[in-house]
């Protein structure tokens, strides 16, 4: 199983440049645009529940206006009406006298509503105005001219006591017209009796009189619309003078946040320098204020990251001068005949070779603590695949059996895993276990336990590794998995923390304590793989 090639280690990222095409627009230009937005979606549904409701207003007060003037004219005939005798030869001539002095004197008729006194030919659809006349005013005559031509026009001639409406130059005009005949006046009031109609509910002598004469009672709307529109424009100017508050206060409310985020933005320029220091002062609404603080903290992490940077490569740099020094010097003795005796060469000879091994080892502890760092920040993949995890334990053991017996020491096993799979990469799970077995080779008297085993509910398989050293000191556990951390022999390592990074990478983890009896003991946890179906997937995607 082989891992990335060295080169393909790190995704291919370029350098992030500006955005040249974007429009970049102020924040209180945001706000005031919002602002903008508001009001004008307020006043355009204001204006038009406003006008809703004036059109209700308008039709309603234009209906009491023509309710009060019809209920005036039909008193004007009937007492009139009862007095008539309409064998009487002047009896039209005084119809048309009674109705047009009634009319003309009539402040409550023509206070209410525009009036029009009529008499119609029916055969040849001719009018004439009655009233108003030339005398009385030519432009109010003209009007109800063009008023009872169009009701001719769109309704005929039939006289209906309801309300209607013509729309006249533009104008919405409401009107009703009223016959002045008793038969059409019972029609309108059937419950006085005063009114005689003939026989069979046929003409009598006066309806023939009044049927020809017509009243025209119409209320022009457009005083009303009038006053709609102006109110319309009030709003709108209400609006505008509005929309200039709101950008004076759009500026004075957004600068204390303009000056946040320009701090927070000179903060981060910072961070991008190196400069870790944390942003001070006082910061305005809950979410930048929360913001700045995970800055700091992230400044705080990034500070820290790059001082474990710094010492990690210094470290490092120690821990690989010391080996190539050892190298070097042995090197220059048997080149320039240092070394006299064959003994001596076979000595230097055997210190280059054992420190060749500790540098390979090393910077292979290198390389794989740094393809775990990788793997956490997503850009490097761990392959993996499922195994078997007894299979781990005889490769483990064979791997440094060979150890054990150049230090005559003692390797004691006590694996009690059967059909126990993980999921996991099998080079980096050995070195994991190698590393631990190393550190309890280095402080155990005699012995190292080797143990392993799953959990009670089968989720986890355990290897723990314990030695009979003198234990771990107070002073070391709390920095026991930290890189290069210093060891009660005083040396540096990352066998530790190499170890503790690929169990995390595997979801597991490594826990170290003292025993009872003496000497430490490393526990090693990694999920199981129990399903065969669960095998299956993860192979296949393994594999892909």
């Amino acid at each position: 199983m082989t891992d990335k090639p060295a080169q393909a280690w790190f995704k291919s990222t370029k350098k992030p440049s500006k955005n040249k095409s974007a429009i970049r627009i102020p924040i209180s230009l945001h706000f005031y645009a919002v602002e903008i937005v508001i009001i004008i979606l307020a006043v355009f549904i204001i204006n038009i529940y406003i006008q809703s409701i004036f059109k209700d207003y308008i039709k309603d007060q234009c209906n009491s206006r023509l309710d009060k003037a019809v209920e005036s004219t039909q008193s004007l005939t009937q007492t009139f009406t009862l007095q008539l005798d309409p064998e009487d030869e002047n009896a039209d001539a005084a119809i048309r006298e009674y109705l047009y002095n009634s009319i003309a004197t009539s402040d409550n008729l023509s206070n209410q509503a525009s009036i029009a006194l009529y008499t119609l030919d029916e055969r040849t659809g001719n009018f004439t105005v009655l009233w108003p006349n030339a005398y009385y005013s030519v432009s109010y005559t003209n009007t109800s001219k063009k008023v009872i031509s169009k009701v001719i026009e769109e309704n005929g001639y039939e006289a209906l006591n309801k309300t209607q409406t013509i729309d006249l130059d533009g104008t919405i005009v409401y009107y009703r017209t009223v016959g002045f005949a008793p038969r059409e006046q019972a029609h309108k009031d059937p419950a006085n009796t005063d009114i005689q109609i003939g026989e069979n509910n046929e003409r009598s002598p006066i309806d023939e009189l009044f049927s020809n004469y017509y009243l025209c009672v119409y209320v022009n709307s457009a005083s009303y619309y009038s006053f709609m529109a102006a109110n319309s424009l009030a709003l709108v100017q209400a609006a505008l003078l509005a929309s200039i508050i709101a950008g004076i206060l759009s500026i004075l409310m957004t600068y204390p946040l303009i000056f946040s985020t320009q701090k927070l933005s000179r903060f981060a320029k910072r961070i991008a320098k190196g400069d870790f220091k944390p942003v001070r002062g006082h910061i305005v609404s809950k979410e930048l204020s929360e913001l700045g603080d995970v800055m700091n903290q992230m400044a705080y992490k990034l500070e820290e990251s790059d001082i474990e940077q710094k010492t990690f490569f210094q470290n490092a740099s120690h821990e690989l001068r010391t080996p190539l020094m050892s190298i070097q010097g042995y090197a220059e003795g048997l080149k320039y005949g240092v070394f006299e005796s064959d003994e001596e060469r076979n000595n230097a000879i055997d210190v280059i070779i054992d420190e060749t091994g500790r540098l390979s080892g090393l910077v292979e502890n290198l390389l794989s603590i740094s393809k775990m760092d990788m793997s956490r920040s997503g850009n490097y993949e761990v392959k993996k695949q499922t195994i078997n995890a007894r299979k781990i334990c005889d490769l483990i053991i064979d791997k440094v059996r060979g150890n054990f017996i150049h230090e005559d020491k003692a390797i004691i096993n006590d694996i009690k895993l059967k059909n126990a799979y993980i999921y996991g990469n099998e080079n980096d799970l050995i070195r994991c276990l190698e590393n631990i077995f190393s550190n309890c080779l280095r402080y155990c008297k005699t012995a190292v336990t080797f143990r392993s085993y799953k959990t009670e509910n089968g989720d986890k398989v355990v290897f723990e590794i314990s030695d009979d050293g003198p234990g771990i000191a107070p002073e070391v556990a709390e920095h026991l998995f930290e890189r290069f951390s210093k060891g009660a022999d005083g040396k540096h390592g990352i066998g530790l923390a190499l170890a503790l990074a690929i169990a995390e990478e595997h979801g597991g983890s490594v826990k170290a304590y003292n025993k009872e009896k003496g000497g430490a003991c490393f526990v090693i946890t990694i999920p199981t793989v129990q399903r065969r179906e669960q095998l299956s997937k993860m192979n296949n995607d393994s594999t892909t």
